[in-house]
């Protein structure tokens, strides 16, 4: 009998701009290991993930951020 190997997601990191004081931030999520969990950016974008990632400005303390870029994840090379 083998093992399999848990396959995990890649980091993803995301460029947040502060509607605040509009300072640029980054922020690097670890995806959970599952079935459902985006593997790229376009399926994170269309994911309720999003919406569960906090933000808070460290300068100015703001907790609204506009999302400006997204990096990383995993191609489909299985």
């Amino acid at each position: 009998m083998g093992y399999a190997a848990l396959r995990r997601a890649a980091p993803f990191t995301l460029h947040i701009r502060c509607e605040n004081c509009m300072r640029d931030s980054v922020k690097v999520v670890d995806m959970p290991i599952g079935d459902d969990v985006p593997r790229d950016a376009e399926e994170l974008i269309e994911s309720v993930y999003l919406e569960k990632i906090p933000f808070r400005c460290q300068p100015c303390s703001g907790v609204i951020g506009r999302l400006v870029g997204i990096c990383g994840g995993n191609s489909y090379d299985y």
